[in-house]
């Protein structure tokens, strides 16, 4: 049985479409090793270049190209990985998103592979913000500019009418018998090609505005707390634990809230290595 040879652009990671792509060479031919492929490369008497890009070392715009003529991509193929490759390399936040962006115009199977509503549900932080004040707040598709302040930070009101507008398309909001926008039961699904990486764009917003909310001099209620730990690995086991517990418990007190909603709030839990 002859194996098929993986498409780019059903990844979102180069590293693992270089992994996968050498594996199913080696599945056709025995001798395509990680040294053959390095040897493909230009590098005959380098055994480790390969194993070192899988770990993570930075590949340089040359040998991009060269990884583009050994798999022999066409026009849109490049173009595609170029983007990638740069989007997996990049450390700014700001030029992941563009290219991300970037990635999501030139994949060719769309239908597929990527979900664009959902991207751009979650690429703003208002959207999710505004489908939850409308659980909260009556609004009868008029008064944009109400419901634009209402947010913190307030957005404008063209923003808020395009979010609005996003939020009807998806389905995730809709007319109530009383006339109001609440809403819906819909939730929102990606396929795995897109859901780390835009919960990834969507998690940097999240933290943009747990910093605005650190030097805001607000009056509300709120939370902010910061910890620094050394703990052991299974302390640490403990740990992840305690916390998918509390956000369950969360979740919980929520569906459960017998008292109608009356304002909405913002949840980030952090909790990442600060040592290698």
């Amino acid at each position: 049985m002859k194996t098929h040879l993986p498409s780019i652009f059903e990844y979102n990671d180069f590293r693992k479409f270089i992994a996968d792509y050498q594996r199913a060479r080696q599945e056709q031919d025995p001798s395509y090793t990680k040294s053959q492929l390095s040897r493909l490369l230009g590098l005959p008497n380098t055994r480790s270049y390969l194993t070192d890009v899988l770990r993570g070392k930075k590949v340089s715009s040359s040998f991009i190209e060269r990884f583009i003529k050994l798999f022999q991509f066409n026009l849109d193929q490049a173009n595609y990985f170029r983007t990638l490759v740069k989007f997996n390399q990049a450390d700014n936040p700001d030029e992941r998103e563009l290219c991300f962006e970037q990635l999501i115009t030139l994949n060719k199977t769309p239908k597929r592979y990527l979900y664009q509503q959902a991207y751009y549900y979650y690429k703003h932080w208002y959207n999710g913000v505004l489908r939850a004040l409308l659980n909260v707040h009556d609004f009868d598709g008029k008064n944009f500019s109400v419901l634009a302040q209402k947010l913190v930070p307030p957005i404008s009101v063209p923003v808020a009418k395009k979010s609005f507008t996003l939020l009807l398309k998806m389905g995730l909001v809709a007319k109530n018998k009383q006339g109001f926008y609440k809403p819906t039961e819909q939730s929102i699904s990606t396929e795995e090609y897109v859901r780390d990486e835009i919960l990834k764009q969507f998690q940097l917003k999240c933290l943009d505005l747990a910093k605005s909310a650190v030097i805001t001099d607000s009056k509300q209620p709120r939370v902010i707390a910061t910890n620094t730990l050394s703990v052991s690995k299974q302390g640490l086991k403990r740990i992840e634990k305690q916390v998918e517990r509390f956000r369950a418990q969360i979740r919980s007190i929520v569906h459960k809230d017998e008292s109608p909603a009356e304002t909405v709030y913002q949840m980030d839990i952090l909790f990442f290595p600060m040592m290698k």
